[in-house]
């Protein structure tokens, strides 16, 4: 493995510099796009938050993974502190390209791709400026929107992660090199097992409904909560994390549903699938409350069809567009708890209907393919690289 870098010691190289706010271990488009570079033959430096004295290896050939301290707090200064550290640390680096895989690193990133005249690519894997995080808090969404509006247009590529996010993006930054890539995961073998009725050590009658990914606020966690108590013979687990875990633990006890609702630790990325694949039915349920959540299309959504899974979810567009035209499930109104517990009920006692879904999860997966959208992330790159 190559040792890109050591604080303190000489400038080192590599061909692609990638930047994350968090931990690229656990975040699953980055894991999908690092692995896409490193079959590129390109040498690759990961930079992260988390303890840097915690050595870990991605076992992706090519690729290493540096910690920079995750700085206390949250908000302004927090974000300050990140920058500070991304500076830093890539003033060591030269690299080819210079990868921002959130808005957050994105003014470091630039920094250095104009100090080396190197490419700079930028994943709006969020509309940052249309946050949850921003809702009656204009200033906020004024400052994210600044630093957008400063450095979006310096990118040589910017990928997205849906048709709508694309649009909004080209429409209003005038730009003309952004790219869609859709949170599809790797094929993987995830035939269907027992693997939460093991875990929770659930009877055979019972279905199991499936959350998975952090609990935040905006998700519509207390409406899942809430539908639960309508629903009859299925048990709701939340697999994730999230700084609203514990309050939803709370929830759960205060509303007496402990018998109906588990909570599990999130797994590693690499054996999500096949804990998926246990699941009957697969829930996201984001609130309507900005562009962001109308115009998502998040990766459990894609995990749950991958894993032949079918999905109830929230009615916001893109989302619906899939599910209705492939009838994979079905949407209810946003946060309308009373809707959701009829729909689930609906579903775990129709199985022929739940049968017609899962069968026609393969068309999703013939349609939104792992293949064309590697094309879609690899040619945009290869043309950077040849320049």
């Amino acid at each position: 493995m190559h040792n890109f870098f050591t604080p303190g010691t000489s400038p080192q190289s590599a061909d692609v510099t990638f930047a994350l706010t968090g931990d690229p271990r656990q975040n699953s488009r980055a894991l999908r796009q690092l692995r896409l570079l490193s079959d590129l033959d390109l040498r690759i430096l990961v930079f992260g938050l988390g303890d840097p004295s915690d050595i870990r290896d991605l076992n992706i050939r090519n690729v290493t993974l540096q910690y920079l301290p995750r700085p206390a707090g949250k908000g302004p200064r927090f974000f300050w502190h990140v920058h500070q550290q991304f500076v830093s640390a890539l003033c060591n680096i030269t690299s080819s390209v210079y990868h921002a895989s959130d808005l957050y690193t994105l003014p470091a990133m630039n920094q250095a791709a104009r100090h080396h005249r190197a490419h700079l690519v930028f994943d709006s894997r969020e509309l940052y400026t249309h946050l949850p995080a921003a809702i009656r808090r204009p200033w906020v969404r004024a400052a994210w929107t600044a630093v957008q509006h400063r450095y979006i247009r310096q990118a040589d590529c910017v990928y997205t992660v849906s048709e709508s996010i694309a649009r909004h993006l080209r429409r209003h930054f005038r730009l003309n090199t952004v790219h869609v890539m859709h949170n599809v995961p790797r094929p993987r073998n995830s035939v269907p097992g027992n693997s939460f009725r093991k875990h929770f050590g659930l009877p055979p009658n019972i279905k199991i409904v499936l959350h998975q990914g952090n609990l935040q606020p905006h998700r519509g966690t207390a409406a899942m909560v809430e539908a639960m108590r309508h629903t009859a013979d299925a048990i709701l687990i939340f697999m994730g994390g999230g700084p609203l875990k514990s309050e939803t633990q709370r929830l759960v006890s205060k509303s007496g549903l402990d018998a109906k609702i588990r909570f599990m630790d999130p797994v590693p990325p690499h054996q999500l699938l096949s804990y998926t694949a246990s699941a009957d039915l697969g829930l996201t349920f984001l609130d309507d409350c900005c562009l962001n959540h109308r115009y998502a299309l998040p990766n459990k959504l894609f995990e749950y069809l991958a894993a032949g899974v079918p999905v109830i979810a929230s009615d916001l567009p893109e989302i619906a567009k899939i599910i209705t035209r492939f009838e994979v499930g079905c949407v209810v109104p946003s946060g309308n708890a009373a809707a959701l517990g009829q729909a689930l009920n609906h579903a775990i006692k129709t199985p022929e209907l739940r049968k017609k879904w899962t069968q026609n999860t393969a068309c999703v997966q013939e349609f939104f393919n792992f293949a064309t959208e590697a094309e879609h992330f690899i040619t945009p790159y290869q043309n950077l690289l040849n320049r």
